[in-house]
């Protein structure tokens, strides 16, 4: 793997105070939700022959369709993550999928990538190049916490999973970045961008992934 490439592909260029204030406005969700991977649906990724399995809440939307929802719970908010997906599109070299949750204010952003292989070896730069991108992006007063970070692989795929806890200090307003980097046997490479206002676990989401 170019450590270099790894670098330019992870775009997430947003800033991390507005993006805590827009989701707790607009999210209002009393309790996390309980998510069964058994409930959720497939999802098909047009341009790439692959499908990718969600919680059925989930939907399939255009970036123009997203900011309109979104200005339909509060037309005052200028969505930070309108930027963040733009940016996805616009400058990775690959193609771009969002589904969007509007029970609970939560997204998954897919960008396919130039393919690159990597190793148990790399997770920990991988880490640091995921950190150091959403650290640049926040703001002096957002307390970043990551939650995990882990490697895993079998014959099919390779995954490398951070989750990270983006808040204020006193914690009254936060949210949780989900990022996984998937590569497949296929010479595929994918990111997710998960965003949520509450940690969940999506891995048995994403290990039924058809690829």
């Amino acid at each position: 793997m170019s450590r270099f490439l790894f670098f330019a592909l992870v775009v997430l260029i947003i800033s991390c105070k507005e993006a805590v204030q827009t989701a707790t406005s607009l999210a209002k969700v009393s309790e996390k939700p309980v998510l069964v991977a058994d409930e959720g649906r497939y999802f098909t990724l047009d341009k790439d022959a692959v499908s990718i399995y969600l919680p059925e809440t989930f939907k399939k939307y255009s970036i123009s369709e997203y900011e309109y929802e979104v200005k339909k719970l509060n037309d005052s908010i200028n969505d930070p993550f309108v930027s963040l997906f733009i940016n996805l599109r616009d400058n990775v070299k690959g193609n771009f999928y969002l589904l969007y949750d509007k029970e609970n204010y939560s997204f998954c952003a897919v960008n396919t990538l130039q393919y690159f292989d990597f190793g148990r070896q790399d997770a920990k730069y991988m880490l640091a190049m995921i950190r150091k991108s959403q650290q640049d992006s926040s703001g002096p007063d957002i307390f970043f916490e990551k939650i995990t970070a882990k490697y895993s692989a079998t014959d099919d795929v390779k995954i490398f999973k951070s989750v990270f806890k983006i808040s204020n200090f006193d914690e009254t307003r936060f949210n949780y970045r989900h990022i996984y980097i998937m590569s497949t046997k296929k010479n595929q490479t994918f990111q997710f961008i998960f965003n949520t206002p509450f940690e969940i676990d999506f891995d048995p989401f994403i290990r039924r992934m058809k690829i």
